[in-house]
């Protein structure tokens, strides 16, 4: 089963056997990655057939294309149902409304607009002034939303532009932040835009931008009707939502650290949200988030005061918020663990690798497996500390690391294990 694990994943069987070997010795639980295994395959094989074909006779590639039109005729059915909710916009337009309903109750911590106006101040994004015609950074800002500035510099400013603006944000300190909603924005209908927005289309190959630390998330127009692409996103965006609010938190819990500036200027740049490991194994930041929001009827709510509550911890359900939409979305709700294998191929039906395969029109060698197997490890991981001995391990050392710096109302997270 451990073979079959790696193949999922990709990884080798070697040195994966290794850890799933340390994780059991930590956990005196054998037999959790067996059991990941058996449910992948169950789940394979009523998706299986729900898409119309037989489990036991039907190749990776018949699998795959069936994946695809499901995707692109469900695609159909929430662009019927969007145009029916508001006719009178463009399909973008209604995609922002709906994701400003889904958002209207969710806070984030994020930067001040403030500070970002006056770092952008101090290094002006020249290229994306040039492009969108703004003769000063004084200009652009008071005629941009700021989120979607940065967003769009970030895209297409030099590595030297970037170093220096992100140099800026070690100075950070926790009065630069504040409580704030989340933000959906499209850029401005001029053409100086939509010449920018094709750019950024062609650079990035989406139509979402998410400026995480502004918590802001930017929907480039449409310029193209390509069948299933505002379908693409609605879940990218929705995908956005996310990453900010993890962000977010991470950034909570940061405000005790001396060097919480540094730290976040670590995370934006790539580096690993690191709180603590298991069995050898690092544990980023959205992994633990998404234990306890899983987990949360088993914690109080005071688990992580005074800076992070409860509701903080909550992320959306992309393929349950789809599924609502209208009949026969709910294939998609469970679905992002789920993957058929034949010999070594793997075919995901995570509905973000789906996507992705279906709006680009990917031929079978070309298919994308990276949301399934990230999803994959994360849920692999989960269920390991799921178990009491690795709940207490993490409990510890968010204690020994959230605590620091702190006074004597700071966290004390190890008695919520005492149940």
């Amino acid at each position: 089963m451990s073979r079959k694990l790696s193949e999922y994943l990709g990884v080798n069987n070697v040195s994966f056997l290794a850890t799933i070997r340390a994780l059991e010795n930590s956990t005196f639980s054998p037999g959790i990655d067996i059991k990941l295994s058996l449910d992948i395959e169950n789940k394979s094989r009523h998706k299986i057939r729900d898409l119309g074909f037989d489990p036991m006779d039907s190749t990776n590639q018949e699998i795959y294309a069936g994946l695809n039109h499901k995707f692109l005729s469900d695609s159909d059915r929430i662009d019927l149902a969007i145009n029916q909710f508001d006719g009178n916009s463009n399909i973008n337009s209604k995609i922002i409304t709906n994701l400003k309903n889904i958002t209207s109750d969710r806070n984030c911590f994020v930067l001040k607009h403030s500070v970002v106006k006056r770092q952008l101040q101090k290094v002006p994004p020249k290229i994306l002034l040039k492009k969108l015609g703004y003769r000063s950074v004084d200009s652009i800002i008071k005629r941009e939303p700021v989120a979607i500035i940065l967003s769009a510099a970030l895209c297409v400013e030099s590595e030297n532009w970037k170093s220096q603006y992100y140099e800026m944000y070690k100075k950070l300190t926790p009065s630069d932040f504040e409580e704030r909603k989340i933000e959906i924005f499209e850029p401005r209908k001029t053409k100086s835009w939509s010449n920018l927005s094709n750019d950024l289309l062609n650079l990035n190959h989406s139509t979402v931008m998410v400026s995480k630390e502004l918590g802001g998330v930017v929907i480039l127009p449409l310029t193209e009707t390509i069948r299933g692409l505002s379908s693409a996103t609605l879940i990218f965006a929705l995908d956005g939502i996310n990453s900010i609010r993890v962000h977010s938190v991470f950034s909570k819990l940061q405000q005790v650290k001396e060097k919480f500036g540094e730290i976040i200027c670590n995370v934006l740049l790539g580096n690993p949200d690191l709180l603590a490991s298991v069995a050898g194994q690092e544990i980023p930041w959205h992994i633990i988030q998404k234990f306890y929001n899983r987990n949360i009827e088993k914690f109080p709510v005071e688990i992580f005061d005074p800076h992070v509550q409860s509701e903080d911890l909550g992320l959306l359900n992309i393929e349950n918020i789809l599924s609502t939409i209208g009949p026969g979305l709910d294939f998609w709700d469970g679905s992002e663990i789920v993957a058929s294998k034949d010999l070594s191929e793997v075919v995901s039906f995570n509905i973000k690798d789906v996507c992705i395969n279906a709006v680009n029109n990917l031929d079978f060698k070309n298919r994308s497996l990276e949301y399934f197997r990230e999803t994959l490890w994360t849920e692999l991981i989960l269920r390991y500390i799921s178990e009491k001995s690795l709940e207490e391990s993490i409990a510890n050392q968010l204690d020994d690391k959230l605590i620091e710096g702190q006074d004597s109302e700071g966290l004390s997270l190890s008695p919520v294990f005492g149940f």
